[in-house]
């Protein structure tokens, strides 16, 4: 279970999972301990905070939540309800603990089109970079 990717179901399965459905899946194969790539393709129907069991994780080295698969135009419509409430926090208890790992992240169109630099988005950004400055 070192790669999850949800783009490998089918769409139609895949459009129905909710934030529930993935935080059981990440529970039951010990994701914290055991995922190193995860790939959130066609889960457009989630907040983010099914990925609670990811929390402060040393072994994620990638992590993408544009919810779209390979090759695929970034516009979902309408607008997925991932929420940067929900899933900042678990991203910032990655990027905080010595010996991180996660090195890729992939974030939602609708996050990296936002027009103020002062938002809790970029402001995570920001951490992300000094960590890999540091």
């Amino acid at each position: 279970w070192s790669i999850l990717d949800f783009g490998e179901i089918e769409k139609e399965l895949a459009i129905m999972l909710k934030d529930e459905d993935i935080e059981r899946v990440l529970q039951c194969i010990d994701a914290v301990n055991k995922v190193k790539r995860l790939k959130l393709a066609n889960c457009v129907n989630i907040t983010g905070a099914g990925l609670e069991p990811l929390r402060g994780s040393l072994i994620i080295e990638q992590i993408d939540l544009s919810l779209v698969g390979e090759h695929q135009r970034p516009n979902i419509s309408p607008e997925p309800p991932i929420s940067r409430e929900f899933v900042l926090p678990i991203l910032d208890s990655i990027i905080e603990r010595e010996g991180c790992s996660l090195m890729h992240l992939q974030f939602p169109q609708v996050w990296r089109e936002e027009p103020s630099t002062a938002s809790e988005f970029h402001a995570f950004i920001g951490r992300y970079n000094q960590m890999w400055a540091n």
